[in-house]
């Protein structure tokens, strides 16, 4: 899949998905930071389960194949007993080329 096509198809993902946009933008203003569901949420208002399903996907409501791990847009990171999401060198030249546009 070309960078274009690829770039298109998470635009199109993140414009569906108010939840998807929001944990993008948080994990960009953090970045390189990670950070772990429940403060994503906290950070973002948005409920810790609804931020599992726009990073990973969860049944009907968030499909898994626009989830932001499966688009490439995030990382996982697992420290330990627990696992941390960092926005990825992709997510972060989206958001990018977003914000110049």
């Amino acid at each position: 899949m070309s960078d274009n096509l690829l770039f298109e198809e998470i635009l199109r993902s993140l414009r569906r998905s108010r939840v998807r946009t929001e944990i993008v933008m948080y994990l960009y203003k953090i970045y390189p930071n990670a950070s772990y569901p429940a403060e994503i949420g906290r950070n973002t208002g948005i409920d810790p389960t609804n931020v599992i399903g726009g990073l990973r996907g969860m049944g009907s409501r968030f499909d898994a194949a626009n989830s932001l791990l499966t688009q490439g847009v995030v990382e996982k990171i697992e420290r330990e007993k627990a696992t941390y999401y960092r926005l990825s060198e992709l997510g972060k030249s989206v958001i990018e080329s977003i914000q110049k546009g």
